[in-house]
């Protein structure tokens, strides 16, 4: 029997940047660098949780004493599209380095998280002819291992359609591991997959889930420890994910054969982060529509 995830509300793309949290509180890092192999150095673009945001840039083998404009453009430095902020211009000494930061608006940052969660973005630098770009990367979850449950699966970004089998999903407006709020990871309750959560819940609530451990790797090469602090289950609405702002994994799954039916979530908190290999935080996902 199919047992669909999530539907995805359409509620979840107006996710308000603006939480109630200190400025300073960094809700997501974009890292990179700059130019062929990083020849040209790196940058940073920090988001923070009042909506607000900060571009950090160290560049290096630029034109001496020049003024370079900077963009932030959403897609990636061989395939540029639209411009979705302009921070000021950022000048460089004798040597053509420049080290500085240029504050984000929150309007900026409005136009940068769309397409920064579904797609890339980059920044672009240039004076007349001498142009630089880089793109820009965070950090994701790319597997989720329950070593009690025998669940073991690469992790992907959701479609916008319906769920796809033989992955676990993240939702691309929530939080990833370590960031603040919820980190959210689906799939189906189907044999292969997230079926052995639903089985152990339906046993005195699930009491004897409680404890046990999660594993959920990301991208920078981590494997990031979790304990299962509650099981809920019959959930009908996660509209209360809006207002958790302490960093938490929820882990999804159906309790019906249709997106009707209510959903089991498992409620996990980190306890440890520990480094890992590329091959173990890296496994090939095969999702297929189901």
């Amino acid at each position: 029997m199919r047992r669909p995830a999530i539907l995805v509300l359409a509620a979840l793309m107006l996710l308000a940047l603006a939480a109630p949290a200190s400025a300073l509180t960094t809700q997501r890092t974009w890292r990179g660098t700059v130019g062929k192999d990083g020849a040209n150095g790196t940058h940073n673009l920090y988001a923070y949780t009042d909506g607000t945001g900060m571009l950090a840039i160290s560049l290096r083998r630029l034109r001496a004493n020049a003024s370079y404009r900077i963009e932030i453009r959403k897609g990636t430095c061989s395939a540029l599209g639209t411009t979705l902020s302009r921070p000021a211009s950022a000048k460089t000494g004798a040597t053509g380095a420049v080290t500085t930061t240029r504050h984000l608006s929150m309007t900026s940052m409005n136009a940068i998280w769309p397409p920064s969660r579904s797609g890339n973005i980059a920044v672009r630098y240039y004076n007349g002819s001498s142009i630089r770009c880089g793109n820009l990367r965070f950090n994701k979850a790319t597997r989720i291992k329950i070593p009690w449950y025998a669940i073991d699966l690469p992790v992907v970004k959701s479609p916008d359609a319906y769920p796809y089998c033989n992955v676990g999903m993240y939702l691309k407006e929530l939080s990833q591991p370590t960031e603040p709020g919820v980190s959210y990871i689906f799939g189906h309750a189907r044999k292969g997959m997230f079926l052995p959560l639903l089985t152990a819940s339906q046993t005195n609530n699930g009491a004897a889930m409680i404890g046990k451990t999660i594993y959920v790797y990301t991208n920078n090469n981590k494997r990031h420890q979790y304990s299962i602090t509650q099981v809920r289950r019959h959930v009908s609405s996660i509209q209360d994910v809006f207002g958790v702002t302490a960093e938490t994994l929820w882990v999804q799954t159906s309790e019906g054969p249709n997106f009707t039916y209510p959903k089991l979530i498992i409620v996990a908190k980190r306890v440890a982060t520990v480094a890992t290999t590329y091959a173990a935080s890296h496994p090939t996902p095969h999702p297929v529509h189901c």
